[in-house]
């Protein structure tokens, strides 16, 4: 695992395809650690330090999913390590629970004491129940976690919309303008292209590049990279 900042750790690349990778986050917390995003498609292969990592950090309370491409084994996997719960939207619970039990429906009004300070975005158009989070970490930055709503693609960004699971390009361009307006000083995505899914951004290289994403969608094509 690899620490960004003194409350916040990435877990190792997990392979999703030759081009493709996800990492999950720690964050750890006093009301208890969020694992957000999921550790991969393997039950878990590979994963044996993370998991240690993350038991010598505490543990996790509660693990909490941005939309239905992060479900896969190995969330009983952490499960059953941890005794952690899952959480997700109400609208890619269905999809999630296939692979898992959920435990908790999250939204923008949830107020289980686990995610005391992590702020829910419904951010849809990628799928019809993707959700973004906000933390202000206590140690004085801003963390944004995107989910696959606006995602890494080599040094640049891009979007994508899984109509299949209900994503639409009108629900991302309003919810990317919704993103727009905030200032974090890192973005986080689930998934990312031929590079890592985390990076620092000051206010106005966000604001430029959320534009970006926003004008490419009005164009049609429903990938896009800037």
């Amino acid at each position: 695992m690899r620490q960004l900042e003194p409350d916040l750790w990435q877990t190792s690349v997990s392979a999703i395809s030759e081009t493709v990778g996800t990492n999950a986050y720690l964050l750890t917390k006093p009301t208890g650690n969020l694992l957000i995003y999921g550790l991969g498609y393997g039950e878990s292969e590979g994963r044996g330090d993370d998991l240690d990592q993350i038991e010598r950090l505490g543990g996790v309370e509660l693990q909490i999913l941005s939309h239905r491409d992060e479900a896969s084994p190995s969330l009983n996997v952490v499960r059953e390590r941890f005794g952690s719960r899952l959480a997700c939207s109400t609208l890619e619970e269905p999809a999630i629970r296939a692979e898992a039990a959920v435990d908790l429906i999250v939204g923008s009004n949830c107020s289980d004491p686990v995610l005391d300070g992590l702020e829910i975005l419904e951010t849809p158009g990628h799928t019809d129940g993707s959700i973004s989070f906000r933390y202000r970490s206590p140690h004085g930055k801003s963390y944004l976690f995107t989910g696959d709503t606006i995602f890494r693609w080599d040094d640049h960004w891009g979007t994508f919309v899984f109509s299949e699971a209900g994503g639409d390009a009108g629900d991302l361009r309003k919810s990317l303008m919704s993103l727009r307006e905030l200032e974090p000083d890192w973005v986080i995505s689930s998934a990312f292209f031929r590079s890592v899914g985390a990076g620092e951004v000051s206010g106005t290289e966000w604001s430029e590049i959320v534009d970006a994403q926003i004008a490419r969608l009005a164009e049609g094509p429903t990938r896009q990279t800037d």
